[in-house]
């Protein structure tokens, strides 16, 4: 079969309507694919409302809101014809009653009392992607490259870099007093890659970055100072007296340092955390933040084994000045700083429940912290009103994915909640609450922990299907609600599933995120070995409950989970009835180094861990059906990894199912793309666990 006929048979597969049996209840696919999305919170200069963006499966638009009312559409932008969604950029308040906001490269402004939004006339009207100063008169931006500042009031401009030719900056950051500008500027872009088992005749493009650096600049303009840097520069920010910090994680990512930089003088370490595996504080926990005051930085370690936050004063000597304010066998992610720089509001789990989020404040110089919100459930990112007094926090639960709540800064608070982003006619009691659990890995007989979903009034004396749900990006985890992020949408297929009569278990294999220093890093030269040991467990834990029908269980994940899903199903081809493989990476050596280097090496160093981790050199042994799902947009993992597997699969004579989704990214986003994936994996699941043939699992 040629690639054009290949391309033609996965379009006409992700055009055929699924079938599958009536939803059970009031959860359906419709609806779950309806839930909403807040994000990136913001207070008015005065307090009194919240401005966050709202996303409907792919419309986003800029909401504002008043504690204890409802919010209010500042924006409603129709979506793209062809795309079907419609994107809002950075935003920020210029004062208590408007805000700037960037679309598609333009510069908007709106009333928050009014809500009609009118693009910025003049100069600034491409002004998109922007920062602001902190008096909130100035903007800097991005043109064609290079750094711009303007007038807010007056529409003015100047442009201030001239940057080499292929180099283009970041949105910059302004130094406290708006004096100074830092950015980092990237040379690269998106490059075609050779794939010579495809034919020239449709391209894969490669995210290129050939050079990184940081620069500092005056906001009036002159020439850059250029920074001397080793790694990846990020989160940097000026402190009082217009030195710079930044993080800078070396090549190999052993090493994240925190450094100082003042003008003409070389940069300064101020506190190294290595580990010999890699440094493992990643994603929403990792934060560096400089005080309001500029006197004092923020940000987590897990030198103790878990992280932690800690305080240290800019100007230290020592990394012993660095004050620990959290311990204990638990995880923290830093929040903010208080507006005085006295407290910090950091989420935290607790000693044996990895698997919720609490929000505690810690007074710097005492180290007494106070538990602000104790309500069970998935509690993160507390941003500190203007005054102090108030926290806007970011939560979940079983019953509600990702809402906005605001508390007052006092022990036990009580939320009041912003947002709420369950569909209509969805009823929360018939939600399936997903409990704790933990079995041994076939690895180390190690304790694996989880999650289990188990139908609600399930007739535990029959046997029933189930299905082994496995979390992406390696470095992420399960919640006992549901998830925060991008793994928002699998999790509300899971609730789905687990009404249909599916029993769903997650595993937190090692390499997750939210646990200790040595389960993070624990997948260590061992990528789709050593977890793939603790996803395999779960099956066999699954065999452990009588309710469960050991020949009828199926195995299925997105991005990392997508790859466990193809290790499994080769490791041990038979355990498993089917699998469905969500834009999961084939080959680590086609894949970032960034993420690889540190995990693996690099192939030029290891070529048998890299072979040994690919599952693409292994799939001749896959034995049980197999559906692969993934966008042509995909920017994380590139869709000619699936094209690749296809490849393979034919050349070896395996038959396999497939279906493509024109434009769509990584994490499925779209409304009418959940709900042909959500019915294409019902139909398949109900096709080989409910309704198929019987087959002997392994044992």
């Amino acid at each position: 079969m040629s690639m054009r006929s290949v391309f033609a048979l996965a379009l006409l597969l992700a055009a055929v309507p699924a079938s599958a049996e009536p939803p059970r209840g009031s959860i359906t696919i419709e609806r779950i694919a309806d839930i909403k999305y807040p994000t990136n919170p913001a207070w008015s200069p005065d307090g009194k409302k919240i401005a966050f963006l709202w996303d409907a499966a792919g419309k986003q638009d800029l909401f504002v809101v008043t504690p204890g009312s409802q919010p209010v559409a500042l924006t409603d932008f129709p979506v793209d014809p062809d795309l079907l969604q419609s994107d809002l950029g950075a935003f920020a308040w210029i004062s208590s009653d408007e805000i700037l906001f960037g679309r598609s490269g333009q510069l908007w402004r709106v009333n928050a009392a009014s809500g009609k939004p009118a693009r910025m006339p003049g100069a600034l009207g491409d002004a998109g992607s922007f920062s602001l100063s902190p008096d909130r008169q100035t903007i800097a931006f991005i043109r064609r490259g290079n750094i711009w500042v303007g007038n807010v009031a007056a529409g003015t401009e100047r442009q201030v870099t001239n940057l080499p030719e292929g180099l283009g900056s970041g949105v910059p950051v302004f130094s406290m007093d708006g004096r100074w500008l830092a950015f980092v500027a990237n040379r690269g872009g998106l490059e075609p890659e050779d794939l010579p088992w495809n034919g020239p005749m449709i391209r894969s493009m490669e995210n290129v970055s050939r050079e990184r650096r940081l620069g500092v600049i005056a906001a009036q303009g002159g020439e850059v100072y250029w920074i001397p840097t080793v790694g990846a520069v990020s989160s940097p920010q000026f402190a009082a007296d217009r030195s710079l910090v930044y993080y800078e994680l070396s090549p190999d990512g052993k090493t994240k340092d925190i450094k100082l930089m003042k003008r003409d003088v070389l940069p300064r370490l101020l506190w190294r955390d290595h580990d010999d595996r890699w440094v493992s504080p990643t994603n929403r926990d990792v934060k560096l933040l400089v005080s309001p005051d500029g006197k004092q930085i923020g940000f987590v370690s897990d030198r103790s084994g878990w992280i932690q936050v800690y305080a240290m004063p800019l100007d230290a000597t020592s990394e012993a000045q660095a004050v620990q304010l959290t311990s204990g066998n638990f995880g923290t992610g830093l929040g903010s700083w208080s507006p005085d720089s006295k407290r910090i509001a950091y989420h935290h789990s607790a000693a044996g429940n990895q698997m919720e989020r609490f929000v505690d404040v810690v007074d710097v110089t005492t180290k007494q912290g106070q538990a602000v919100v104790t309500t069970r459930g998935v509690n993160l990112d507390p941003l500190f009103s203007p005054d102090g007094q108030s926290l806007v926090i970011q939560r979940t639960d079983p019953q509600n994915s990702l809402d906005l709540y605001v508390a007052p800064v006092r022990a036990g608070a009580a939320l009041t909640r912003l947002s709420d982003s369950m569909p209509a006619g969805l009823n929360r009691n018939e939600i399936v609450v997903p409990e704790p659990v933990s079995f041994p890995s076939r690895l180390d007989k190690a304790p694996v922990p989880g999650t289990i979903m188990v139908p609600r009034n399930l007739d535990k004396s029959r046997k029933h299907p189930a299905i082994v749900w496995i979390h992406g990006s390696g470095s992420d985890q399960n919640f006992l609600g549901w998830h925060p992020g991008s793994y928002r949408m699998y999790y509300s297929a899971s609730v789905y599933l687990a009404q249909q009569g599916y029993v769903v278990i997650t595993p937190d294999y090692r390499g997750s995120s939210g646990y200790s220093r040595e389960w993070s890093t624990g997948v260590h030269m061992g990528l789709g070995i050593k977890d793939a040991a603790d996803v395999l467990a779960s099956a066999d834990y699954l065999k452990t409950l009588p309710y469960i029908d050991p020949d009828r269980i199926a195995v299925w994940g997105l991005s990392y989970g997508g790859y466990l899903t193809l290790q499994t199903m080769t490791q041990d081809p038979t355990l498993f009835r089917a699998g469905i493989n969500v834009a999961g990476v084939v080959d680590w050596a086609t894949y970032g180094a960034g993420y690889t280097t540190p995990r693996l090496g690099t192939p030029v160093e290891n070529p048998g861990i890299y072979h040994d981790s690919a599952p693409i050199y292994f799939m001749e042994k896959l034995a049980r059906p197999l559906l692969i799902l993934h966008g042509t947009n995909d920017r994380n993992v590139q869709f000619r990894d699936s094209l690749r597997l296809w490849d393979q699969l034919l050349k070896l004579g395996k038959p396999f199912e497939m279906g493509v989704y024109p434009g769509e990214i990584h994490f499925f986003r779209r409304a009418h793309i959940l709900r042909d994936a959500w019915r294409r994996a019902e139909e398949f699941f109900d096709r080989y666990l409910k309704n198929g043939a019987a087959v002997t699992s392994s044992r």
